[in-house]
């Protein structure tokens, strides 16, 4: 196996230059709002000349792009750390359906953004980061679907086709967020995570046999 090509000086500075303006944009994102973000206060913000940023990015609408995939990238990671767990897939399917939840919390100012690019999929083909963050939704799907399998393997899921339970999932996590976002509700996670919670304990997770239950004589 070919060893990776480690990267040149000027690649090392275009990553950390980008995550740079990154966390620049995201600090304004936090403070001010995603209507208040601008290149200029980006800029100013990380301390660079605003024709840097658009080195970097071709405008706003691309930056915020970045910064979802840049969500995206984090959650993946921190699913596969849970799926990674010697665990039982239900407690495993506990900790993701709470980490979903909590990153929803955490992100709403960039859900409608994600859920656009998402939505824009079966119209039209697009390049660049809004694929980027297809890539990145389907490596997340696909972790759940492996861990809807291993749970029918063990005998603790029902048995049914197990993208369509993650489909079923995230459809019942953006549901959230769209009740988040339309009745402005802050406490909407945790609102919603005892309910989804008993929902797919109740729904997906097998009923373990009753323990005391005697044998007909």
């Amino acid at each position: 196996m070919a060893r990776p090509r480690p990267a040149t000086k000027k690649e090392v500075v275009q990553a950390f230059r980008t995550r740079e303006i990154l966390a620049a944009a995201r600090r304004v994102m936090d403070q001010r709002g995603l209507e208040a973000l601008t290149m200029e206060e980006i800029a100013a913000t990380a301390g660079v000349a605003k024709g840097t940023v658009y080195l970097y990015f071709q405008g706003k609408e691309d930056l915020i792009r970045a910064l979802v995939s840049q969500v995206a990238e984090n959650l993946l990671r921190d699913l596969q750390a849970i799926t990674a767990r010697p665990l039982l897939p239900q407690e495993k399917l506990t900790q993701v359906i709470t980490l979903l939840l909590k990153n929803l919390e955490g992100e709403r100012a960039l859900f409608p953004v994600y859920v656009r690019d998402l939505m824009s999929r079966p119209r039209r083909v697009p390049s660049g980061r809004t694929r980027q963050l297809w890539a990145l939704e389907e490596e997340i799907m696909a972790l759940v679907t492996r861990l809807f399998g291993e749970g029918m393997a063990a005998g603790q899921f029902m048995a049914a086709n197990p993208r369509l339970l993650t489909f079923l999932l995230r459809g019942l996590v953006r549901a959230v967020g769209f009740y988040q976002l339309v009745e402005g509700k802050e406490n909407a996670v945790q609102e919603a995570l005892p309910v989804l919670l008993t929902l797919l304990s109740s729904g997906v997770a097998r009923p373990a046999p009753f323990q005391g239950e005697v044998a007909a004589t």
